[in-house]
């Protein structure tokens, strides 16, 4: 038998062709009992069901159908349409992979067949009045839906296509443009390279010197006379005049990793407003690509730190002249409205008279009424109100004081621990105090008063919180020639022997710290500009500020008017 194409339904029923059936199990029947089978089926099976039905029957159709045997009993084969020779037309097949294409292309061209029977069929069941209308509903859906999605497959690959086409005109222009890029790009790094170059070569030269003419180069390194949290504090010598100076240089890269830049810009702030005799005062700041210098009054004598440690004890003449040029220091402080916060023995530095002078202004703050959340401060010499987060004022500094009389006359401190959550256990737990029977011989009571009121742990019970006139009007320290000790005219009770050649021993034996970790550090951390414009305005020249030289000029020239009439303290 020979497969045979027909352009309509129709001119199979007026043929009265026979057909085969595209389910296996079925033999050959009329079309009218298939259209009245498929009549049946629309009212009891799903539309999907009814879909695999109808496809079935066009395959039927298309594939299925035998002609007659010719008279001559010759088998002639039957030409297929010409439309169906040709390539598929893109409007009848969805797009194929590009694997296996000679499945691709038989493929195609069935379903180009398939495509040409459907539609003249469709057309012939749509006029043709012997059909069942049911079916021809049905089969109006299919078709409707069959053209819907080769529709929507047409508008997808113009789409495609569209798409392909844009990429590929941006591809060529992305070429193009990306030379152009890339050159202007190359041209952008050099220039940013020639720029930090030349702005290093110039940072070498004037970096820091915006505000003051001096560098590092212009003073002679003698040796270390004291070390500190950014780095070391050395004596050196101005070359210009030979005067001998502390230089406090500071290194950046710890200054960042301690997170205080805040503090090293207030002490500097700070010290430019202030002129003190009894504060180590600031001459000169400058600071290069990897230090900050902050160069200050000279004081040779050490500090508390290290004669208490030597001492073991003071005598309660030699404690009243320490107390007394520390309460002449916080009174200049907190008359200006400051907070030093950090009033401990290593921050009091005596000079070679044994003037006790208040260093470090680190933390040093503003008085503000809200300022609970500042907790700096050393444990051990912390008020008990900044410890447990309150607000504070200057309170916090006489006892501060209380504490380092405390330790003075007993020789340890009133609250000792390991950490600040045991000390402040200890400040809650009691009152600190001293008693008579614990009072060392050659101690009076009015000292003893003196300690037990700067312990109080209210503030508002503390002695100094209504100001520094409560503390210089106590009963211990009522008898202290405050004016001549301001100028200095007094026989300090203790002055330090030797100490500059003993307090460099101690120094260089604690050591040196690696250069070549500090140096990496530095070269990580300081290689940007914006890690460099953190430290923007440091820099101070006392010749440049009237209020210092006025104020140098009268302190020294008490000094050396009264300089023979000095008398006992």
């Amino acid at each position: 038998m020979q497969k045979s194409h027909f352009k309509n339904l129709k001119d199979l029923l007026q043929n009265k062709y026979s057909y085969q059936e595209a389910k296996p199990n079925s033999r050959t029947s009329s079309i009218a009992e298939v259209l009245q089978n498929l009549k049946k089926k629309q009212d009891s099976t799903p539309v999907s069901s009814m879909k695999e039905e109808i496809i079935n029957f066009t395959k039927a159709i298309g594939f299925g159908i035998q002609a007659p045997p010719s008279k001559s009993k010759s088998k002639e084969k039957q030409a297929l349409p010409k439309s169906i020779d040709k390539k598929p037309i893109l409007n009848n097949i969805a797009p194929q992979s590009k694997g296996n294409s000679r499945n691709n292309s038989s493929q195609s061209r069935n379903t180009s067949a398939h495509s040409i029977v459907i539609e003249n069929t469709n057309r012939s069941i749509a006029r043709d009045p012997k059909i069942p209308k049911g079916f021809q509903t049905g089969r109006l859906r299919e078709r409707q839906e069959m053209n819907s999605i080769v529709e929507q497959q047409k508008i997808k690959i113009l789409n495609q296509s569209q798409d392909q086409q844009k990429q590929t005109l941006n591809n060529s222009n992305v070429s193009k443009q990306g030379t152009i890029d890339l050159v202007n790009l190359l041209k952008q790094q050099q220039n940013q390279k020639q720029q930090q170059t030349n702005e290093t070569i110039n940072e070498s030269k004037t970096f820091g010197e915006e505000f003051c003419g001096l560098n590092k180069g212009h003073f002679i390194y003698n040796y270390v006379i004291g070390k500190g949290g950014f780095g070391k504090v050395w004596k050196v010598e101005l070359k210009k005049n030979r005067q001998m100076f502390a230089m406090k240089e500071m290194m950046k890269s710890k200054i960042i990793a301690k997170r205080s830049i805040n503090s090293v810009m207030n002490e500097k702030e700070l010290l430019s407003q202030l002129r003190h005799p009894f504060l180590v005062n600031m001459c000169y700041a400058f600071q290069d690509r990897d230090n900050l210098y902050l160069i200050m009054d000279l004081l040779t004598g050490g500090d508390l730190r290290f004669h208490i440690g030597k001492m073991k004890r003071f005598k309660e003449h030699q404690t009243k002249f320490f107390i007394a040029c520390i309460v002449s220091g916080l009174e200049y402080l907190h008359n200006n409205n400051i907070i030093h916060r950090d009033i401990k023995p290593e921050n009091i530095v005596l000079d070679k008279r044994g003037y006790a002078r208040i260093t470090d202004l680190g933390i040093a703050r503003k008085v503000r009424p809200d300022n609970s959340q500042d907790t700096s401060g050393t444990p051990g010499y912390m008020a008990p109100e900044v410890m447990c987060r309150q607000n504070h004022g200057i309170a916090v500094d006489y006892f501060a004081l209380g504490v380092i009389a405390y330790e003075f006359m007993i020789g340890k401190r009133p609250y000792n621990g390991k950490s600040r959550k045991e000390i402040r256990d200890q400040i809650l737990a009691k009152q600190a105090s001293i008693k008579k029977e614990d009072l060392p011989n050659g101690w009076s009571i009015e000292a003893m008063d003196f300690v037990n009121k700067l312990l109080q742990r209210k503030p508002q019970n503390r002695l100094g919180f209504n100001g520094p006139s409560e503390v210089k009007n106590h009963p211990w320290l009522k008898g202290v020639p405050w004016e001549k000790l301001y100028h200095k005219t007094i026989e300090a009770p203790y002055v330090p022997i030797n100490v500059e050649d003993m307090y460099r021993q101690q120094i260089s034996d604690d050591g040196e710290e690696s250069q070549d970790e500090l140096i990496k550090e530095n070269q990580l951390l300081l290689r940007k500009n914006s890690v460099q414009n953190l430290f923007a305005g440091y820099g101070y020249d006392c010749n440049q500020d009237p209020t210092y030289k006025g104020t140098r000029s009268t302190a020294s020239t008490h000094n050396t008017s009264q300089q023979n009439e000095t008398i006992k303290f």
